[in-house]
């Protein structure tokens, strides 16, 4: 039993190490930018030594994409939250703008690293473009109730309309960061959306 206590402690007391370490290094890379933080930076401003880093992380880049890995949980929370709206096309372009809200909340200087870590040289995408993602199923399930109901334009399938709007969702914010947050990424996912299910603009 005393063993068992002592093993959970130590498990308690690695989480926290590992969320300190994340905490820091996002905080450091907000206030510094990415490029001039070293691991030895955060280990120094987190009070741990760069073997503990190590233990719980490859990289700097690890951080990133972990953080940004939060935005399929969010997806999740987001379509659950949306379950009991009945006007479809409310609920399509409330997970929209929510979406890509959320996204440009994540800061310029962050989503541009981040493509980075994804695309660069001797980069492998490994989360990005990873089909198993929540995403896909979501916007899969989402597209096929618009279709089920009459709303939505029947000549592309649900899965089709899932990966053409995630390709142009990743559009949008790469070309966000292109130029430099000077556009409103809400309003530009909100057009590609109207435009991708329903074939035009719409008048509203």
């Amino acid at each position: 039993m005393a063993a068992s206590k002592k093993m959970t402690a130590r498990k308690e007391q690695a989480l926290k190490t590992r969320q300190l370490l994340m905490d820091t290094a996002l905080g450091l890379f907000d206030n510094k930018g990415y490029e001039k933080v070293s691991i030895n930076d955060i280990c120094r401003e987190a009070g741990v030594s760069t073997g503990a880093f190590y233990h719980h992380f490859k990289s700097k880049d690890q951080i990133l994409i972990e953080e940004f890995m939060k935005t399929d949980e969010f997806y999740r929370e987001l379509i659950a939250e949306l379950a009991d709206v009945d006007d479809y096309l409310e609920k399509l372009r409330r997970f929209t703008a929510s979406t890509m809200e959320y996204i440009a909340g994540m800061g310029l200087a962050r989503l541009k690293v981040t493509y980075h870590t994804q695309i660069g040289p001797d980069k492998k995408a490994s989360f990005l473009g990873n089909e198993r993602r929540a995403l896909y199923s979501i916007l899969e399930s989402l597209y096929r109730e618009g279709q089920g109901k009459g709303i939505l334009r029947r000549d592309i399938s649900s899965g089709e309309l899932a990966h053409l709007s995630i390709h142009c969702f990743r559009g949008i914010i790469y070309d966000w960061c292109l130029a430099n947050g000077s556009f409103d990424m809400v309003e530009a996912g909100e057009k590609m959306m109207d435009i991708l299910t329903h074939g035009t603009l719409s008048s509203h």
